[in-house]
């Protein structure tokens, strides 16, 4: 998928963006990550944006978690702002009579303003807490098929906005000046549960 490409492409880059500046000039950071459990699955779960009709169920249910990037531009060694902008994906097949009627796809796209507070810094590694708020932009394909198993001409699209947030109680950072991997703890769109790695330039 194009999306997941880019991705792969921007986390290229974080790792060749390495500069001789000195930690305390270091006013950029680009960071890139995985998390689980996002926003998303329960906007999904608790939402009949396209409700499932009666005498029908779901199977195959699949879920590609939260992929994020995020930058940062410090203010000063202990604060920075900046944005997040995630995506999630889910898929899943319904069925009329335990045949396939209905496969239905599920995208999730955020944008949220964030601040970051550097609380304990140290040469090679940080411990550190976010916050952000914005919405999410939501889409649902449904490819419809007949009762021989074959597609119909017959899609939907439905799309909706919502509220969306992230607080990541405790980060912490480990690895070089520049360049370091990270782990998150919180709740929100970027997962309660998240890896990744950032570039400080």
């Amino acid at each position: 998928m194009k999306i997941y490409r880019f991705f792969t492409v921007l986390t290229l880059v974080a790792l060749m963006c390495v500069t001789g500046k000195a930690q305390d000039d270091l006013r950029h950071e680009i960071g890139i990550s995985y998390g689980v459990e996002p926003n998303s699955i329960w906007i999904d779960s608790f939402t009949d944006i396209v409700p499932v009709r009666e005498g029908q169920t779901t199977d195959n249910k699949k879920w590609f978690g939260s992929l994020g990037v995020e930058y940062f531009y410090h203010t000063s060694p202990l604060v920075g702002v900046g944005g997040i902008f995630t995506t999630s994906i889910s898929t899943e097949d319904i069925l009329s009579k335990n045949q396939l009627a209905v496969h239905r796809s599920k995208s999730f796209f955020s944008l949220m303003p964030a601040v970051k507070f550097n609380w304990l810094r140290r040469n090679h590694w940080g411990l550190y807490s976010k916050a952000a708020v914005g919405t999410i932009f939501t889409r649902f394909a449904d490819k419809d098929y007949d009762e021989n198993g074959k597609r119909s001409n017959k899609s939907d699209v439905i799309t909706d906005w919502s509220f969306n947030w992230q607080v990541s109680l405790i980060g912490i950072e480990g690895g070089g000046e520049h360049v370091r991997g990270f782990l998150e703890l919180g709740i929100g769109e970027q997962g309660v549960a998240m890896a990744g790695v950032r570039c400080k330039f």
